[in-house]
């Protein structure tokens, strides 16, 4: 029985580590909170039930908090209404501690609460202009990002600026005399010379900047993942593979993305006009930038983290204007081998970026 019981619980912590590492592919994610109840004469389970309620809520608001400003926004817009269906989100607790305070007349209870947070997106999104609009309403929306990783790094040794200034100063002077003693004339005479030499030392130490290349790739997962949450967000999503044309070229976006972070002006100038041109209001583009695999402690599986960095540009206007944007922020993924860490890294980063930039549009009413 011991032996079972330890394996139980080892095979616990490993679950409860993946629950973490990759909240989205998860059914819920786990979040503290702490509730107090006041009593009369003695403590009642009337006291106990209002104290784990407040718990739950608190455990839930922590939740929402953590999430980014946009949804939080979303949140505290029906705030009274969702907190009325706290076990609606709430699908568990475990008490983690709790305290009767006999002097105070107050009971306080900590737990650890499971929460649905796919069903509490829905809800969020489900006050959202975009749903509420019809086909025609909707204007369509177009989305670049470029999953890359590191290629050749190129570093540079540290230049370094010695300076010493030396000063000296000398001088030199005689005294002469004369004495008379009977008839006897004496002379006497000396020479005094100084001199001091100061120094003074300094310098610089100039460093730069790594210099990356990457290598790009359109990974057809990062599209799947991000079409899906536009798409089950409500909104009218066309592949930039049927916008390309005239002055909006992919292959150059790649190109501009595996030297840089950003695109230049003219590219950015051109692709608004390409899109434009398309009748498309609004275009998504970024990238998603792979580290190296490395070990996870929890679980022994390859680890690998993603970098997301992305923006929402609305072209309706005499000038793009950035509607939404994220990053740069990590997702992690783990797997049996960095190919699968990796694919779930960017699957979990696309899904993630997209569901925060989808609460930015939903904030600003975008339909």
């Amino acid at each position: 029985m011991p032996l079972i019981r330890t394996f139980a619980m080892a095979v616990a912590a490993i679950l409860l580590s993946i629950t973490l590492v990759l909240p989205a592919h998860a059914q819920t994610v786990s979040a503290r909170g702490t509730g107090s109840a006041s009593f009369g004469m003695r403590l009642n389970p009337e006291t106990r039930a209002q104290a784990l309620e407040k718990a739950k809520t608190n455990a839930l608001e922590a939740y929402v908090a953590e999430t980014g400003p946009a949804k939080l926004r979303l949140f505290e817009a029906r705030r009274t209404e969702l907190l009325a269906q706290v076990d609606r989100y709430v699908l568990s607790s475990v008490i983690l501690a709790e305290n009767e305070d006999r002097k105070a007349k107050t009971y306080t209870v900590t737990i650890r609460a499971e929460i649905n947070a796919n069903l509490l997106q829905v809800s969020l999104d489900g006050g959202a202009a975009v749903l509420s609009a019809s086909p025609a309403q909707k204007s369509p929306l177009t989305f670049l990002f470029m999953a890359r990783s590191q290629d050749s790094v190129q570093s540079f040794q540290d230049r370094e600026y010695r300076r010493a200034d030396a000063t000296s100063t000398y001088s030199e002077g005689t005294q002469e005399g004369e004495s008379f003693r009977g008839n006897t004339i004496g002379t006497t005479g000396s020479i005094t010379r100084n001199g001091s030499v100061s120094s003074t030392t300094g310098g610089s130490t100039t460093r730069r900047a790594d210099a990356i290349t990457w290598k790009v790739a359109s990974a057809a997962n990062v599209n799947t993942a991000m079409s899906g949450a536009f798409s089950a967000a409500g909104y009218d999503v066309v592949d930039a593979e049927y916008v390309e044309g005239g002055l909006f070229s992919i292959d150059r976006v790649r190109q501009e993305f595996s030297t840089g972070d950003d695109l230049s002006a003219q590219t950015l100038r051109d692709a608004a006009q390409g899109v434009n041109a398309a009748r498309i209001p609004y275009f998504a583009y970024g990238t998603l930038d792979v580290g190296m695999p490395g070990q996870d402690p929890a679980t022994g599986n390859v680890r690998v983290y993603v970098t997301v960095t992305g923006k929402v540009l609305d072209m309706t206007g005499r000038f793009p204007r950035t509607v939404s944007s994220v990053g740069p922020v990590q997702f992690a993924g783990l797997g049996g081998d960095a190919s699968v860490a990796r694919t779930n890294a960017l699957t979990e980063a696309a899904e993630r970026a997209a569901q925060q930039m989808i609460n930015e549009l939903n904030v600003k009413g975008v339909r």
